[in-house]
């Protein structure tokens, strides 16, 4: 099932000549250059400090080794190019992905179970095997993607799920409920950890925790959006003879079916190929110039050379054992199973519940709408203090605590008209707590040695995402409404579950680290097994 396409690593050169002539030789003419003939600087840095600090690293170019040389202003300016269209294209394209799931919350405030003859317990199992579906395909899924490439097979998805939330306006009993569900979370497959896979070969890893921050932000705020087209569809509700869950279904699907056309247009390949549209087929000026493209490459390559430059790679069975066999990638799944599901099924039920309170269904679904956008924005806070002092655990840790806080208040509070405000208060501060998803699929990401490792680990890691879903809306149960007692309870034991796991995570990586700097100092040749070096310049096995 593995690709044929290898990665190509980057050489280091050995002949050293003054930067400066190396820097003009390629930023002036831009031509190949092989490494014999230009007897270039070695791979590296030098010149002064700051922006006007020359670093070298050589990369393929059709074929033949190029020098490149470039300083860190050059390459600032490169990656804001990329966080001006390739971040948000992707955030996009997972901001309709999370709203195309979570819309049912505002689907289930309308008439849309007495149209469908569904009880609530029914309309519950189709949205659970809507994760159900997502994790049947995720990992066959990123093995096709890392076939075909993700320029082709993302946009396809995209499209494709969005014809099925198109379709789910025409649902009219449980049976074609059930399949609208597990089709759509089929066409979902893989697009969450194959979209984290891109982004991690375009940016650097001190780069990576804001922008996977930046890509998770839309859906952070997608129940906002979500609530907002739930409000407006409902407004115009009986408009062309639809009912209003018809109009939410019918804009949301028409809206991503768009999205993913734009993807197909844009996405390039590689950064050597965005002056090809719809996936290469349609040659225009393109948005990266070549030397800018070298630069592109040639960075990501000087900070990790195992990333190579191939648009495919090769995954094979061993590839996936070493993930689900090495100890460091269980307590990511345990913390995901646990911690994202003791709020899980707010996403679903959080307008159900703000509506038993004695609010309307419409002021219900905007009511729903500021928290997530809270939570987003500080989520993307706490994702300037990791980039800045890499401490994953500590700050996921205060995510925890935050939420832990809410829930408890949310269990002692009584949900009746009386206490409608209060309890609303609870329920915005513990859905309002930051986002720290995205700082553990980064996480996790840098602890993976290789690129094909870190592909596996991405789908692992998003299936049991998924995975939790098909339980997380099960906790809100009719039988328990409208005080919820036992569905409190089980979000504080799975909180509980996401605390502890998180400590003893730490507390193990910090243990292998110790004992990693230990074998470091007996034998100095063990460094290149470290993946993170601190500011004082010390090896580390592993981020903590």
């Amino acid at each position: 099932m593995a690709s044929q396409a290898t990665e190509t690593l980057a050489v280091a050169a050995t002949a050293t000549v003054p930067t400066k002539t190396a820097a003009q030789i390629i930023t002036e003419s831009g031509v190949e250059a092989k490494e014999e003939a230009l007897r270039t600087p070695s791979d590296g840095e030098s010149g002064n400090s700051g922006d006007h600090l020359y670093y070298h690293q050589h990369i393929v170019r059709n074929g033949q080794q190029v020098l490149v040389s470039w300083t860190k202003e050059e390459e600032k300016r490169v990656v804001r190019k990329a966080d001006y269209l390739i971040l948000p294209i992707f955030a996009l394209m997972f901001t309709w992905m999370a709203i195309d799931r979570t819309n049912v919350s505002g689907v289930l405030t309308s008439t849309f179970l007495k149209d469908t003859h569904m009880t609530r317990d029914q309309a519950n199992t189709g949205v659970s095997l809507l994760w159900f579906g997502i994790v049947l395909l995720e990992i066959p899924s990123n093995i096709i993607l890392h076939r075909i490439g993700p320029h082709y097979w993302i946009p396809l998805q995209v499209v494709v799920w969005g014809i099925i939330e198109v379709l789910q306006m025409f649902v009219r009993g449980y049976g074609g409920w059930i399949a609208a569900r597990l089709f759509l979370g089929l066409a979902e497959s893989g697009f969450i950890p194959g979209s984290l896979y891109v982004l991690s070969r375009w940016y650097t890893q001190d780069e990576l925790a804001s922008r996977t921050t930046v890509f998770f932000f839309g859906p952070s705020i997608s129940a906002a959006f979500g609530s907002l087209i739930s409000a407006g569809a409902l407004r115009i509700e009986g408009a062309a003879g639809l009912y209003g869950w018809q109009w939410i279904f019918l804009i949301c699907g028409v809206s991503t079916i768009t999205t993913g056309l734009i993807a197909f247009t844009v996405v390039p390949k590689s950064p050597h190929d965005t002056n090809r549209l719809f996936g290469g087929l349609v040659p225009w000026k393109g948005w990266l110039s070549e030397r800018e493209a070298d630069v592109f490459v040639a960075r990501i390559i000087r900070a990790d050379p195992k990333k190579g430059q191939a648009a495919t790679i090769s995954i094979g069975f061993k590839d996936v054992t070493d993930v689900l066999f090495d100890w460091t990638t269980w307590p990511y799944l345990i913390i995901c199973l646990s911690g994202l599901q003791s709020v899980g099924g707010l996403s679903t039920w959080g307008a159900t519940i703000i509506q038993s309170l004695g609010f309307t269904s419409i002021r219900a679904n905007l009511l729903n709408a500021p928290a997530p956008v809270l939570a987003s924005i500080f989520g993307l806070i706490l994702s300037w203090f990791v980039d800045r002092y890499k401490r994953f655990g500590y700050t996921i840790g205060f995510a925890a605590a935050w939420t832990m806080a809410g829930l408890i208040a949310l269990y002692k509070l009584p949900v009746t008209t009386k206490a409608s405000w209060s309890f609303y208060a609870a329920y915005i501060v513990t859905v309002a707590a930051p986002s720290w998803q995205p700082l553990n699929v980064t996480w996790l990401s840098l602890n993976s040695k290789t690129p094909q490792k870190r592909a596996i680990a991405y789908a692992v890691y998003i299936g049991c995402s998924n995975l939790g879903g098909t339980y997380g809306n099960q906790v809100f149960r009719g039988s328990d409404a409208p005080l919820y007692r036992r569905a409190w309870a089980a979000c504080l034991a799975l909180g509980a579950v996401w605390i502890a796991t998180l400590v003893v995570q730490i507390s193990l990586f910090k243990w292998s680290n110790r004992r990693f700097a230990k074998k470091v100092r007996d034998d100095p040749s063990l460094e290149a097994e470290a993946l993170y070096t601190d500011r004082r310049g010390r090896k580390h096995r592993y981020y903590w």
